[in-house]
């Protein structure tokens, strides 16, 4: 009997931890070094640029690899990179619309509660290399962004 009384407490310890870690209990705030990465892109006055851009998660139209040509502030071109990226981009969907530029996503990380960005890195320069918008926890609404290559040439 008293092998089963450990059975279940041990049971029962790690279902209360388990059930721990999926209350929701994440702290509201802003999204730890979002305002500063902001700051350091927005001073760094880029409005022209290119970059590659990964989406993924979350059931949408924007999933794949694409290198997206901003100018002045506003997505001017985006190419699929990946078979995914290429065939979304060959359906003469308007990906300009649905691209993100990294002022975007900046400001969205900003604005948004740290509860509902569960990943946000930057580099030096204040670009979002890694980001993850989840609102709605349980349903499958997640955007993930990864940024790299960004050319300030272009």
């Amino acid at each position: 009997m008293r092998r089963a009384t450990k059975r279940w407490a041990v049971g029962a310890v790690v279902l209360v931890a388990t059930l721990g870690g999926c209350s929701g209990t994440e702290q509201p705030g802003p999204v730890p070094g979002a305002a500063e990465a902001a700051e350091r892109w927005t001073g760094g006055g880029v409005d022209s640029y290119a970059f590659s851009l990964t989406s993924s998660c979350g059931e949408r139209l924007l999933v794949g690899s694409y290198r997206v040509t901003v100018t002045d502030g506003a997505v001017t071109a985006v190419e699929g990179l990946d078979e995914v990226g290429r065939r979304i981009a060959g359906e003469a969907q308007d990906l300009a619309a649905q691209v993100p530029t990294i002022d975007t996503l900046l400001d969205r990380v900003v604005d948004a509660d740290a509860s509902t960005v569960p990943e946000a890195t930057f580099d030096d320069a204040g670009v979002p290399t890694a980001v993850t918008f989840d609102p709605s926890p349980g349903i499958d609404d997640e955007e993930c962004y990864t940024v790299a290559d960004v050319d300030p040439a272009a």
